[in-house]
């Protein structure tokens, strides 16, 4: 009987609370990961809203006429025939004259399957073959689209056609704001991926990075990315000089073909809008790290609808078990303290006889 009247009433609310700590633990770590990707999922989209800056700053030049000529005039060396062989150009193309002059070896006719040109480049003989008369993306002539036709061949140079008209002026604006954007870019992704970044550890960004810096090379060309006044520095960003570039655009007419400011500029936006578009594209790797963390995300989510939920209900049994205890001790202790009474009436009257 002594024990029972010891025994004290729970703090209900306080067991409860230490219980549902405990059991909440799991449900804070599914807020916690839901957390973490909304940062990434936003830091995707900033990326890519980036990108898209980038793809805005390239394709202003390679879709400018000022940069691009929209056709070019062919010539034989020997034969003054520009039927045979034509050529446009698309984003990219080097203006000037082209590096490899080459020779039509062959066509597609009643007799044969493929069409071939040979050119030289560094002294050695490189045939190209296509199954028709076209032959697009060769590395050799950037952003060139050539196609034969008739039946003699001939030794070609492709001399695209530069508008005169274009100012300085112009050039370096366009070339000011892809230079910008391309760092705007690089450098947000060192923010996203520097310790305790949002993307910290994920190897995408890093990728889009090292695509972007590899854009200021170009093996197929003799020409330097540097002489049109943009450099790459050894700390993964680029350098616009702005003299450099105006000087070699205004000079341009007796400069090399080497040194065309126009066509590496334009080569280079080219390359640059390739990878941009690709990355930011539906089926890019921008958006494809945006809809596998939304995925997540929205699983997390209702993960934490049904932990909450079980929580809830957890704490109503846990609340209710308890109170029913603490009423089971409150009805012993009562009738306890009215035995005790009893017992003590009983004991007093058998000593007072």
């Amino acid at each position: 009987m002594v024990g029972i009247s010891s025994m004290n009433l729970i703090d209900v609310q306080a067991i409860v609370s230490n219980v549902m700590a405990v059991e909440s633990m799991r449900s804070n770590r599914l807020v916690e990961q839901k957390s973490a990707q909304d940062l990434q999922i936003a830091a995707y989209q900033e990326l890519n809203t980036s990108m898209a800056a980038v793809a805005s700053a390239a394709e202003a030049i390679t879709s400018s006429a000022r940069w691009v000529p929209a056709s070019t005039t062919v010539t034989f060396s020997d034969v003054a025939d520009t039927g045979k062989v034509s050529a446009y150009s698309s984003a990219g193309a080097v203006s000037g004259n082209s590096p490899y002059p080459f020779t039509v070896t062959s066509i597609v006719d009643s007799g044969s399957a493929t069409a071939s040109i040979t050119y030289t480049k560094n002294g050695v003989a490189v045939t190209q073959t296509s199954n028709s008369n076209t032959f697009s993306g060769l590395a050799d002539f950037p952003g060139l689209t050539i196609t034969v036709s008739g039946t003699t061949a001939g030794t070609v140079t492709l001399a695209p056609q530069v508008p005169s008209s274009s100012t300085s002026a112009t050039m370096v604006t366009a070339a000011q704001n892809l230079v910008t954007a391309l760092n705007n870019t690089l450098n947000l992704i060192k923010v996203q991926t520097s310790a305790n970044g949002a993307l910290e550890t994920d190897f995408t960004p890093q990728q889009v990075s090292q695509d972007l810096l590899s854009t200021a090379f170009d093996s197929n060309t003799l020409a330097s990315l540097s002489d049109a006044g943009i450099q790459l520095t050894l700390v993964g960003s680029f350098t616009f000089d702005q003299a450099t570039f105006s000087d070699a655009y205004d000079n341009r007419a007796s400069t090399p073909f080497s040194y065309d400011i126009i066509g590496q500029v334009a080569a280079f936006a080219a390359r640059v809008e390739a990878v941009a578009t690709s990355v930011t594209s539906v089926t890019g790797s921008l958006s494809r790290e945006v809809s596998s963390r939304q995925t997540r995300v929205s699983d997390l989510t209702q993960q934490i609808i049904d932990m909450n939920t079980a929580l809830a209900q957890r704490e109503d049994s846990l609340t209710i078990f308890y109170s029913e205890l603490n009423a089971k001790i409150q009805a012993l202790q009562s009738k306890q303290s009215y035995l005790q009474t009893s017992l003590d009436v009983f004991v007093k009257a058998l000593t007072q006889n």
